[in-house]
């Protein structure tokens, strides 16, 4: 980890107008402590913080903790401002969703021997994922094999295929020449990829089944908690969705897990089990319309208002218009069945990365020709909520934020045999990223193995996609996602 945060420390002392006199980078080194590295994950992912969730107990005692180190670092508040002046936190309300008492999952087929109405147990054969707000929709079903589509790839699961208005029924995960097994991460943003298309096309709500493992049998066993808004699987927990509260209703649309046998109710019509789809033995464009079958589904939410807060620290530069973000989210996913997942790389590590810069920077002794924010998102682990609440509602005028430089996950390696290798994405029009990257690795030494992966729309599910859509630059260092991902 100390290898990534020299290196990035390296390219943003090095960016055009950052450097000063008296080397300011050699007396940045200094402050870097592996020591004090290793000191703040172990706290952050502390039994005392509790998972760090969103809104959560252990996710204020952990701003404390980051607006205290900043404090101490001498970077000055970059927050709301309060009657005795500006603070380090920026707060907010989100919108927390969840099931209530009011579930139901029916289908209603016709054939030759009339009408016939399955009604599906709630947590037998399905679960939901709410949406806001409660109420009874009734659509046609269409079933689109994996549900989805990479032009670049040539995969398509929705061609000649009309869902505007309909319920989908899909496979989870990501079609097999697709995957890939050494990026556990991969199937959380492919998730979130097929959510998007699917409600860019009209679909009305989604029906996934994941036909890996004996489902049926284990919704309440203790097992690995996947993904909270969107694909847990096997949790006693109701599925709760997060929000910004807008000024319209929530246009999130109901997402339904079942059970194979479920499935394979709504499939009936079309002579194909989920299990020969996914043998190979039907292909996703074989009968995806199912005519003769209805989907009705029926719930109610329970919703609150939840008070978060990110928390941001700035220095003032020379050019106080140009800004840097340093970003990193402090959030995880708290309490699940007993366990703590404490996120000791996902993400600890991106914070005392930003907190390390943040003590770096201000040890460097010379005021930076750019202004820098750091900041510590909240909510990343609920869809990206505290960097795109920020984007929204910038502390400083949006124009004037000229790049963002995301740490998340960054304390440990894809592979132990290949301890240098990283990724680099940035955005293609910024060279620059690049060229000074090179030249430092080489100037001082850095053991790093980079592919550089530049990009008119930096990929992955982490914060520095809320400045990609504003059309901001970014850059962020990517070692690589282990089989402890997300797990306690």
């Amino acid at each position: 980890m100390k290898i990534i945060i020299l290196s990035l420390l390296i390219v943003v002392l090095s960016l055009p107008g950052t450097s000063a006199q008296e080397s300011p980078k050699d007396h940045g080194f200094y402050a870097i402590n592996e020591n004090v590295l290793k000191a703040q994950v172990n706290f952050l992912a502390s039994e005392w913080t509790e998972g760090r969730e969103t809104g959560e107990r252990g996710a204020w005692l952990s701003a404390d903790y980051i607006a205290s180190m900043l404090q101490l670092y001498g970077v000055v508040p970059g927050g709301d401002y309060s009657s005795s002046g500006r603070t380090y936190f920026q707060q907010f309300n989100l919108m927390k969703t969840s099931p209530g008492e009011k579930q139901e999952f029916s289908l209603i087929s016709t054939g030759k021997n009339g009408k016939r109405t399955v009604e599906f147990a709630y947590q037998t054969d399905f679960m939901v994922t709410p949406s806001e707000p409660s109420g009874v929709l009734e659509a046609p079903v269409v079933f689109v094999g994996y549900g989805y589509r990479d032009k670049e790839k040539g995969w398509d699961d929705f061609s000649k295929k009309d869902i505007e208005g309909k319920f989908i029924l899909r496979i989870a995960g990501l079609p097999p020449s697709l995957r890939n097994e050494e990026d556990r991460a991969a199937s959380f943003r492919s998730a979130a990829a097929k959510d998007e298309i699917a409600m860019s096309l009209g679909a009305v709500g989604i029906i996934e089944v994941d036909p890996s493992g004996n489902v049926e049998s284990r919704w309440f066993e203790q097992k690995d908690f996947f993904n909270m808004s969107t694909s847990e699987r096997g949790s006693s927990r109701p599925r709760v969705r997060y929000s910004i509260p807008g000024e319209n209703i929530n246009q999130n649309i109901p997402r339904v897990s079942v059970t194979v046998r479920a499935a394979n109710a709504i499939l009936a019509p079309s002579g194909i089990t989920v299990m020969d789809f996914v043998a190979g033995k039907a292909a996703s464009g074989d009968k995806g319309e199912l005519p003769a079958n209805l989907i009705v589904l029926s719930t109610s939410v329970k919703t609150s208002l939840v008070r978060v807060r990110n928390v941001v620290g700035y220095i003032e530069g020379k050019n106080r218009n140009e800004v840097i973000v340093l970003g990193a989210h402090y959030d995880h996913l708290g309490l699940r069945d007993g366990y703590i997942y404490n996120g000791a790389d996902d993400n600890a590590s991106g914070t005392a990365a930003v907190l390390t810069l943040a003590k770096a920077i201000s040890a460097a002794g010379v005021q930076p020709e750019k202004s820098i924010i750091f900041a510590l998102w909240t909510g990343e682990e609920k869809g990206l909520l505290g960097s795109r609440y920020y984007t929204d509602y910038p502390t400083v005028p949006e124009e004037n934020i000229k790049m963002n430089l995301n740490f998340d996950m960054i304390s440990r390696y894809l592979k132990d045999e290949t301890p240098d290798a990283v990724t680099m994405t940035y955005t293609d029009t910024h060279p620059l990223f690049r060229k000074i990257t090179e030249e430092n690795i080489l100037k001082y030494g850095i053991k790093l193995d980079v592919d550089y992966q530049p990009s008119d729309n930096p990929p992955g599910g982490s914060d520095h996609r809320s400045f990609v859509a504003k059309g901001i630059p970014v850059m962020r260092f990517k070692p690589g996602h282990r089989a402890e991902y997300h797990t306690p």
